[in-house]
Formats: C-alpha cells, structure tokens, sequence
C-alpha cells in the first residue's frame, strides 16, 4: 500500500482537521479527501467520521492508528536522517595512504573541506597501499592516496584517478655525502643503500630504472615507510630512493644525487566508482581534483 497514505492519515489524526491538514502538507483539501476516501477504500472500513469541528477517529481508526503511528516516526526520522547525510551535515570520509603522500598531495584540499563541511568526520589511516586498496574495495575506507600505475590486482568497483606526474630520486644527507664523496649516480653503488620494499609503485620504477641503464643496485636496508626512510637518511645512515614531493621538507638538508622521471608514473587517489560513493566522499574528491584541474 501507498505509504503516503499513511502519513496523510497522521497528519489527518494530529490536526483532526482537513483543511489544516491541507495547509501544514502544501496540498489541496480535496487531495486530502481522496487520498483518506482510497485508504477506507482499501481497509474496507471508516477511519474517520465528521463532526462540526472536523474529523475525529473511528473505533477501528484509533487501533489502526496505535500501529501506525510508530512506523510512520521511525520513517520521517530515517528520512530526516538521510537529508543530514545528503546535505552534509553528517557523514564521515575514510582515508588510507602514507602520511607523506596524504600530506603532500591532498591535505590541503582535506582542509578546505573541513572548513566547508566542518561536521563531516574525516579518519586518516596508513598501510601497504595492496592492504588499503583491499579495504577500499570491501568498503572499509572510501578513499586511498597512492602511487600510479597501481598494477597488483583489478577490482571493478575501484576507481584510480591520477593527479600528477611524479619524479623520484637518489638523495643523501650532506655530511653523507661528504664523507663518502658522493657527486654523482656512480658513487652510491657500494654506499649503504635504503631503498624501498617489493611490491611497492616506487621500488618498481627504481628497478626498471637499473633495468634500463645497466646498473645492479642491492639495498642494505629494505624499508616500506617513506618516513622511516627520511629519518635514517637525516641520520646519516645511505642512500635513500623516494618521491621528489616526499622530500620537500629537509631539501636545505640533503643532496639530491640523481632525479628519474617517468611519464608514467603519477600520484593519485583511488576510490569506489560514482555510484558507490557516499555524498561526503564525492565532494572530497570534487575537491581534491579541482586542486589539480582534473
């Protein structure tokens, strides 16, 4: 049966009235009338019955009404719920990436959106992007900020947009530097060198960097954290392999020993196709790409 139905026969028992009824719903008297004369039609029995000040409840429409009205609460509150979450006034965006690249590469735009939807929940959580992308596709997160190509697994439901080309790079503390005289690509090869772990987007571009030109690298410290890489690096411990933007930060400490460039790698997000996306996490991503005039 027509829920409407139901919530007009409410709204009927709360204002006992027609006309006011008409008024409180924005519709004619006479769609009331019909719509109260099609539910007695289909109960097979009065609801209603008038007297001089307008209607009040039959005996069978007082025990319909003690069953209905509960249901029609929980629906206008259900409905109201989902207006909060449609508007923005309630949600929450679930973000998995490597604090590095989240930060470099969408924080801004995360800012901006909290001051425009300041009551939206944003969770910020890291891991192997295999891992995240994972959870992403089982709807555990709603968004990941990663390396491109992602190539381990295709999942139908992902998404992967990228925002720009990365450069990547051999870089070293200056007192490494120094102490190992360290000028070019030819002088890391018997350094302590940290690079990062299989299977991961920057590993791969560095192997088939060595691929291309020759050279056999063998890292002494196999490290997945960007972070922890940047640490060991400042503590004059190698070599380091990362992303140019990763580095931002310490540039007046380091020395840049080599930058590779790849036409195809890029830095981006990834998450579930439109449809699947709740409004809070659309409007993230709206966000994000108009940073990047994607």
């Amino acid at each position: 049966m027509d829920l409407e139905l139901y919530k007009i026969f409410c709204e009927v028992v709360k204002y006992k009235n027609i006309s006011k009824t008409a008024e409180s719903m924005f519709i004619s008297q006479s769609a009331i009338t019909q719509s109260i004369q099609k539910l007695e039609s289909i109960l097979g029995g009065k609801v209603f019955y008038r007297n001089k000040n307008g209607v009040e409840l039959t005996e069978e429409g007082r025990n319909l009404y003690e069953y209905v009205k509960d249901c029609i609460e929980k629906m206008s509150n259900a409905e109201n719920i989902f207006s909060t979450y449609v508007n923005l006034e309630k949600g929450k965006v679930r973000i998995g990436g490597g604090n590095s690249l989240v930060s470099n590469l969408i924080l801004d735009a995360v800012i901006r959106y909290i001051e425009i939807y300041p009551k939206i929940e944003i969770s910020i959580n890291s891991g192997i992007t295999d891992v995240l992308i994972q959870k992403l596709a089982n709807g555990e997160l709603d968004m990941v900020v990663l390396n491109l190509p992602f190539t381990s697994k295709k999942y139908a439901n992902v998404e992967f947009i990228p925002l720009k080309q990365t450069s990547y790079c051999f870089y070293t503390s200056k007192k490494y530097a120094k102490e190992n005289n360290i000028k070019d690509l030819k002088d890391i090869i018997n350094c302590n060198l940290i690079l990062p772990k299989l299977p991961s987007i920057k590993r791969k571009i560095l192997d088939d960097f060595c691929t291309e030109n020759g050279i056999e690298l063998k890292g002494k410290y196999e490290i997945s954290s960007s972070s922890i890489i940047k640490k060991m690096v400042l503590k004059n411990i190698g070599v380091g392999f990362s992303n140019v933007s990763n580095i931002e930060d310490i540039k007046d400490e380091i020395n840049i020993i080599k930058e590779i460039k790849s036409k195809n790698s890029m830095e981006g997000i990834a998450v579930l196709k439109k449809s699947m996306c709740s409004k809070a996490t659309i409007e993230l991503v709206n966000e994000i790409k108009e940073q990047y005039n994607v």
